[in-house]
């Protein structure tokens, strides 16, 4: 049985809804993360000099290296956490989280160690030549004297960040990103005018605002955190080997990213004549990492949501949310590949106003613009792969868009046309790996994909027969009476019991509702609840969703089990089999299922 025709038309809007707002959320908190480096290098350039931009640049894959750590902890986390909130097993979550956020602090530890100890072998791990330009060494230990005392606090909110989201806690992390951006300008603009410390000033700056932004996460999770606490006495290494299991494809990402930056790096020292080229090859690193946010924040958010209907076996409900982010994707991505294509003169000048510099700038930035599209739309395939556990898919073309086709092509093109065929290499590879990933499709699918199920590699029968499913979109309390009527004649068509299909009818009814009357304070005309009825494996599920204030029926109860008023919930809850709440990424959903 399928739902009516208009609810056919708006079903899963809020799916989309959600996904763009938590999108335009994540996407907001990469900017700002980013801007502390954009900071430093512009401020770097114009009062320091173009010569220690071009130091401080070289040492970029040695940020990478420490994503690698806070990538693998906080995706295996965000992706474990998103289905044990899911599950209602809140000491489970915690007790990952805690481990994440644990071993991301031994490992910065660890990390400062080695930099004191050993930052020549640092350097070269970066893929800095230190014979090559003698010169330039000065400003990158100087830098990274300054910057090392932050590390803990940059991994850590590499971690936490993605966990505040989900907790509903977006606001906290954009405000603390913002602290971070003027944190890190007014004490570039002191280290600069007042203190005079150069390179190591500026490290310092960028140190100081990652440990301030640490601080007020920190404070979310000690006083205001809906879901998640931070304490010792959480942390358990039971969950160690899922949380490596969930973390691999990240860890490859990572590393195959700070690779290609090192080979990248060595490229363009060979084919690079004059600093103008090592420069323009850090300004559009810049700015690919500011640009490069757009795919970023999507696929973070595509890959916590996937878990949320991949593991309740949601065909439908997956569909619209990969649908969602290749349409939000193309959106945003094209449109900022276009505005920075036809600003790209501007772009450069921010750095510099040398003329061979802006030159190269400008053509590396339009490359970089080219090649946005094409890095969105793979992003999106990566995360929505990993997060349906197709994980060695996810992990091979993670190392092939990262490190091997990136340098390759830069090797290739920069033995053909010098530092402009390394800087075009970073557009070139991802449309080669994004014409490859199309053939293989082809190539899986015997001829063209016809459809997008043919792109979304789930299992034989993922979700069940159509008919086993019965969807609709709730607007009102009449469109509830009306999908209770239907879901008493779905459970009846598949042979349930009169009395269960009674109870399933009701308990639509009554919870579906209960959702306007929990709004009444309001304008009810905006509402819509994504309404599922599901038969699986000897159980009939029912799923509502919504995203409106905070409402959670179970606690509700326990709250009013004396108070006469709320019988329906009082009923739903001691008839069902199981009735779970969980609030995420700003929306309530309610599970309820009856053994059939």
């Amino acid at each position: 049985m399928s739902p009516n025709t208009s609810a056919e038309k708006m079903n899963y809007d809020n799916i989309t809804k959600m996904y763009f707002m938590t999108s335009v959320s994540l996407i907001l908190i990469e900017i700002v993360g980013v801007v502390a480096v954009l900071i430093d290098g512009i401020i770097t350039s114009y009062f320091i000099g173009i010569d220690a931009y071009a130091g401080i640049k070289l040492l970029s894959p040695f940020t990478s290296i420490l994503s690698v750590a806070g990538g693998f902890l906080s995706t295996g986390s965000s992706i474990i956490c998103s289905k044990l909130v899911g599950e209602g097993e809140k000491d489970k979550a915690n007790q990952v989280i805690n481990l994440a956020a644990f071993l991301g602090f031994a490992f910065s530890i660890i990390f400062i160690i080695l930099s004191i100890l050993n930052p020549d072998a640092l350097l070269i791990l970066c893929g800095v030549n230190l014979g090559k330009y003698p010169e330039l060494n000065t400003f990158m230990y100087s830098y990274l004297a300054g910057f090392i005392i932050g590390i803990p606090a940059f991994i850590l909110v590499n971690i936490l960040g993605p966990i505040i989201v989900m907790d509903s806690g977006e606001k906290i992390f954009m405000f603390s990103s913002g602290v971070l951006c003027v944190t890190d300008i007014v004490a570039d603009l002191l280290n600069i005018f007042v203190f005079k410390g150069g390179t190591f000033g500026m490290g310092l700056a960028t140190s100081i605002s990652y440990i301030i932004q640490f601080l007020i996460i920190f404070s979310y999770f000690a006083f205001k955190s809906k879901y998640f606490k931070l304490s010792l006495k959480f942390i358990s290494f039971k969950n160690i080997a899922d949380l490596c299991k969930n973390g691999t494809p990240a860890f490859i990402k990572k590393i195959a990213g700070a690779f290609r930056d090192v080979a990248l790096n060595y490229i363009n020292i060979v084919f690079a004549l004059t600093y103008a080229a090592i420069a323009a090859r850090g300004i559009q690193s810049d700015i690919f990492s500011l640009l490069f946010c757009i795919s970023t924040g999507l696929g973070r958010s595509l890959i916590t949501m996937v878990g949320m209907y991949y593991g309740a076996r949601d065909l439908k409900g997956l569909k619209t949310l990969y649908l969602a982010a290749f349409k939000i994707g193309m959106i945003m991505s094209g449109a900022a590949g276009i505005i920075s294509f036809i600003t790209a003169p501007l772009l450069s000048q921010i750095y510099s106003s040398d003329p061979k510099v802006a030159s190269l700038a400008v053509f590396s930035i339009r490359w970089m613009s080219v090649g946005l599209l094409c890095d969105t739309i793979i992003v999106i395939i990566q995360h929505y792969l990993q997060g349906t556990d197709n994980v060695k898919i996810a992990n091979i073309l993670s190392f092939s868009e990262r490190f091997i086709i990136p340098s390759i092509a830069g090797l290739v093109l920069g033995l053909l046309f010098g530092s402009k065929g390394v800087l075009a290499s970073v557009a070139v590879g991802k449309i080669v790996l994004l014409t490859v990933i199309f053939i293989v499709i082809c190539f899986k699918c015997k001829g063209f994909p016809k459809s997008l199920k043919d792109i979304m590699f789930l299992p034989e029968g993922f979700g069940g027969d159509e008919n086993d499913n019965l969807y609709a979109v709730i607007h009102s309390k009449e469109d509830a009476i009306e999908q209770s009527r239907l879901t008493l004649e779905f459970c009846r068509d598949h042979n349930v019991s009169d009395t269960v299909c009674k109870y399933m009818s009701l308990f639509v009814e009554e919870m579906a509702i209960n959702i306007f009357e929990a709004n009444s304070e309001s304008s009810t005309d905006g509402i819509s609840v994504d309404f599922r009825v599901h038969i699986e494996n000897d159980k009939a599920y029912i799923y509502l969703m919504d995203l409106q204030k905070q409402f959670d029926p179970t606690s509700f109860y326990e709250l009013n089990k004396d108070n006469k008023k709320y019988i329906g919930i009082r009923m739903v809850k001691g008839l069902a089999d199981e009735m779970r709440y969980f609030n995420t990424f700003n929306s309530n959903n309610l599970v309820i299922s009856m053994n059939i």
